[in-house]
């Protein structure tokens, strides 16, 4: 009984070592398998590669045995590929940047509606001049929306925002685009507004800088009061991005 037990022990311990990587004789290294043990072949199954994206890191395609696990080809890491651009649309991912944004006008149940805008995320910033200062800080907010309007949002100190109580005051306003050209417009802050309203003859001619590239400058003057003056530059950064988003073209 004790004999039939040892050889049932050593039948088990046998089968035990001819499992995948142990139990040969074979000399380490021998070419059957990677691990050296000849009464074992590895069947391959690919580890599939990930692809890099524009913020996250891949891994390249591996091997590993489908019996018995081992790794036969590590993945190595791939490093996450970049944006192709910061200002403007990544043309691998298709996200956008730049300073502007599109948002929607909100109704009296402060829901948005359909009617959108585009403006600055962030204030466009300059310098403003009257009988009391000269060239003190200036912040902008630039607002063109469905309804074709270009307006302009003042804010002396950056942070008093210039409004109008009395009758209508046209003022002067001069565009520079990239290439030096000054393109002479006028528009107005009606009695009691708040903004300054682009003539709507003139929409065109800066929907067309802004949609191009580089910066563009406007100088504002005053028809009421002729010291009173606003310089500032913005750039189009992703403008023509967000244009065609909104309107197709």
């Amino acid at each position: 009984m004790k004999k039939l037990l040892a050889l049932m022990l050593a039948a088990a311990l046998a089968l035990s070592l001819a499992a995948c990587g142990g139990g040969s004789d074979t000399p380490s290294g021998d070419a059957s398998t990677p691990g050296g043990n000849s009464e074992h072949t590895h069947t391959e199954e690919v580890i599939p590669a990930v692809e890099a994206t524009c913020t996250k890191s891949g891994l390249t395609e591996g091997k590993r045995c489908s019996e018995c696990g081992e790794v036969i080809v590590a993945q190595e890491t791939v490093a996450a590929l970049g944006h192709t651009t910061d200002a403007g649309t990544c043309e691998r991912c298709g996200q956008s940047f730049g300073i502007w944004k599109t948002d929607y006008y909100i109704d009296d149940f402060n829901q948005p509606t359909d009617e959108w805008y585009i403006t600055n995320s962030e204030y466009a910033m300059g310098t403003f001049s009257n009988s009391a200062t000269t060239n003190s800080n200036l912040a902008v907010c630039v607002l063109y929306d469905c309804n074709n309007y270009i307006t302009f949002f003042l804010y002396e100190y950056g942070k008093y925002q210039v409004k109008n109580v009395w009758d209508t005051d046209t003022y002067r306003v001069v565009m520079r685009t990239p290439d030096g050209t000054d393109h002479e417009m006028k528009g107005y802050i009606y009695e009691d507004g708040d903004r300054l309203v682009l003539d709507n003859s003139y929409v065109d001619y800066v929907i067309s800088a802004l949609t191009g590239d580089g910066e563009i400058s406007f100088y504002m003057q005053s028809g009421k009061y002729e010291t009173t003056k606003y310089l500032f530059t913005i750039p189009a950064s992703n403008f023509a991005t967000e244009y065609a988003t909104v309107t197709g073209n």
